[in-house]
């Protein structure tokens, strides 16, 4: 029995519904409805632990043609050391795609970055985010100057991935920006806090410039190096379809460093509907939106992705 437009679930043998659509490894199922999807009756599975998942659309017919819908939020960026910048909030991204029976997908759900240390000589950087996919990963913090108290910046978060079929990144359909990570900081002046999913980071003080936002290809700029002197380091910049460039070193000793750049946001052109907003330093993308469930916050939250599609009723 063909599966139709868009009430894609698998019939049972007495009339009632049986098999839902999606196949999934791992998440958690609920229902709910939404105005994306035109207020819709909607069977939901969700991810929010970060690394790979997959799920596909069960092979009914061979012919079978559905809609789903897809919400998605980054990881955030790591706090910069010693009292440092706040790590940026993750992108938003939605879209709705038109699928085929037998048709597979993976989901790369993003992990925050890890927070920097204040006061560690020449150490100190936080971690990488990571989605567990080869594609949209955060960059590492900077590591600290190896004189005086200075501290490392934040990691910056990863994006959350929707690919249609194998992890390549030519099958990337959407993608949530992660956000930079926070500047680590001194005494003598302030850091700069991570920019959110889709954002440049904020400057740090003496002369240190905040990470530009979706400066690279495929993932967040990080760095194992670290300034000269008595200065901390920057934040590393978020994962995204372009990643963010790790915040500037400060022109001085004794002060805080820059923020890094959230990753690009990015849903592919041929999406039947989509929208993205960016995050805005400690506020997600789309931050009341029903489904966040918290995801996404800054200093290192874990992303978030829910794939819905209409119910049989």
């Amino acid at each position: 029995m063909p599966i139709g437009t868009n009430k894609i679930m698998q019939m049972g043998g007495g009339g009632g519904d049986s098999t839902p659509y999606i196949s999934a490894s791992g998440g958690s199922l609920s229902q709910g409805s939404h105005s994306d999807a035109d207020n819709l009756p909607l069977t939901l599975h969700s991810w929010q632990s970060s690394g790979v998942s997959t799920f596909s659309v069960n092979d009914i017919s061979g012919t079978g043609e559905g809609v789903i819908y897809v919400w998605a939020w980054g990881g955030a960026g790591g706090n910069g050391g010693q009292g440092g910048a706040g790590g940026g909030s993750g992108g938003f991204a939605f879209g709705s795609f038109g699928v085929t029976a037998g048709q597979s997908f993976r989901v790369a759900v993003g992990g925050g970055g890890g927070n920097g240390s204040g006061c560690y000589g020449c150490w100190g950087a936080g971690g990488a985010g990571s989605n567990g996919s080869s594609w949209c990963n955060g960059g590492q913090g900077r590591y600290a100057g190896c004189r005086g108290c200075s501290a490392g910046g934040g990691g910056g978060g990863a994006g959350t991935v929707l690919y249609n079929g194998t992890e390549a990144f030519g099958n990337i359909w959407l993608v949530a920006g992660g956000g930079g990570g926070g500047g680590g900081r001194e005494g003598c002046g302030g850091a700069g806090q991570g920019g959110g999913g889709n954002q440049n980071g904020q400057g740090g003080s003496c002369s240190a410039g905040g990470g530009s936002c979706c400066a690279q290809g495929g993932g967040g700029v990080g760095s194992n190096g670290r300034p000269g002197g008595d200065r901390s380091g920057g934040g590393g910049g978020g994962g995204g379809y372009a990643g963010g460039n790790v915040g500037g070193d400060p022109g001085c000793d004794c002060h805080g460093a820059a923020g890094g750049g959230g990753g690009s946001n990015f849903v592919i052109g041929s999406a039947l509907s989509s929208r993205t907003a960016a995050g805005n330093y400690g506020t997600p993308g789309e931050s009341s939106h029903s489904f966040r469930n918290g995801a996404g916050q800054r200093n290192g939250g874990t992303g978030r992705i829910v794939i819905g599609y209409e119910r049989q009723t």
